[in-house]
């Protein structure tokens, strides 16, 4: 019987040689949100070209549609237990695939992805889209990811970072081998469309069309500490509202932060939506109160459509927005400097509108669908040796 060379084929054969189709497996853990929105735009982009054919592989549970059915794996939340599994059954999909690269986002699933990819001599490649708090992700996940820096660089044929911050930090980390990162800032695609007047979307709410609205679009999580933002409020005009997109863990604490702050009657939980759009579209301005990011995708699709931005000036927002010219950055866990910063943009229309147009010029310029794509594809040819 014939050697077997990547993917299970023998090497030489018709597939190796003379396809021109390059298949791609992207790879998602529990990714909520932004990075498998982003994993939905590259798939639905790349896999209607002649050259490229690509999958996903995601939980099951997964909050995000994807142009195609995504593969069922499930990368384990926790650092110690049930690794194995994922690695064997990754392993399975890439050889009956036959698939030339696996693309995996973030760190849990880039650890697991090179090992299962390393048995069947198929490259790796990773994007990190933030770097995590050690104190906020606890003593055990901080190590664990501290480990997972430089081995998912070591193991990888190239690390995307999606900002300069990321960069410079997994550089820094992964020393001899930090020839193989590079930032590829992330496009957000066509501008998300808007599919409810205002009025309708503000009613829907029970918020006046004339008061002052907060939107924020987040995980309801520690990363995204939205128990700031809510303190923030509170030291607000009392015609303000916050309307919350998002779903998560911490939604009864901070329910019961709202109450216990006595801004209940201002709050609007809404919920997860995958197209946050009509939210952001009837709201005054944008707000994160993040205390980690990479480069948050809710916040560029408020940009494009227009929202003056006020977020903390964490990971990569400040690539993203320049305080006092594009939007306004606060420092992070301050209520009260978010609560001025976010005055300041009410209380001004005309200067909200004039953050909101630099903003967008400093998107159109820096965060291009296209560039991304093109390199995108540029690396999976050169990893896959086409």
């Amino acid at each position: 019987m014939a050697a077997l060379g990547r993917a299970g084929v023998p090497p030489g054969s018709v597939r190796t040689r003379a396809r021109m189709t390059i298949r791609v497996l992207q790879v998602l853990s529990h990714s909520a949100g932004g990075i498998a929105r982003h994993v939905a735009q590259v798939t639905e982009a790349l896999d209607g070209d002649d050259d490229f054919e690509v999958d996903v592989a995601a939980p099951p549970d997964l909050p995000v549609e994807m142009p195609k059915a995504p593969l069922e794996v499930t990368i384990p939340r926790g650092a110690l237990r049930g690794h194995r599994s994922a690695i064997d059954a990754l392993s399975g999909l890439l050889g009956d695939g036959h698939y030339d690269v696996i693309h995996a986002h973030g760190l849990r699933a880039a650890t697991d992805s090179a090992r299962a990819a390393r048995r069947l001599d198929i490259p790796t490649l990773v994007t990190v889209h933030n770097l995590v708090r050690p104190e906020i992700a606890g003593t055990i996940r901080s190590v664990a990811y501290r480990w997972s820096e430089p081995l998912a660089v070591w193991q990888s044929f190239k690390t995307f970072a999606v900002s300069e911050q990321i960069g410079v930090h997994l550089r820094r980390v992964a020393r001899k081998q930090s020839s193989k990162i590079e930032v590829l800032y992330l496009g957000i695609g066509e501008k998300p469309e808007v599919n409810r007047e205002r009025a309708e979307v503000r009613s829907s709410l029970d918020v006046p069309i004339a008061a002052p609205l907060i939107v924020t679009v987040s995980r309801l999580d520690p990363q995204k500490a939205l128990h700031v933002l809510l303190r923030a409020l509170s030291l607000l005009s009392p015609d303000v509202y916050l309307a919350v997109v998002g779903k998560g863990a911490l939604e009864d604490k901070l329910r019961s932060l709202a109450d216990e702050l006595g801004i209940a009657e201002r709050v609007r939980w809404v919920g997860f939506t995958p197209n946050p759009a009509d939210q952001i579209a009837a709201g005054d301005v944008f707000a994160l109160s993040s205390v980690w990011e990479g480069i948050p995708l809710a916040a560029q699709e408020a940009i494009s459509l227009g929202a003056p931005v006020v977020a903390t000036a964490v990971g990569g927002l400040p690539e993203l927005v320049e305080d006092r010219v594009s939007g306004r950055l606060v420092p992070p866990n301050k209520p009260v400097a978010l609560a001025d910063a976010l005055s300041h943009v009410l209380a001004s229309p005309e200067g909200a509108r004039r953050y909101a147009k630099a903003a967008k010029a400093r998107l159109d310029d820096r965060f291009s669908t296209e560039r991304m794509l093109d390199r995108l594809r540029t690396v999976y040819r050169e990893a896959a040796g086409a």
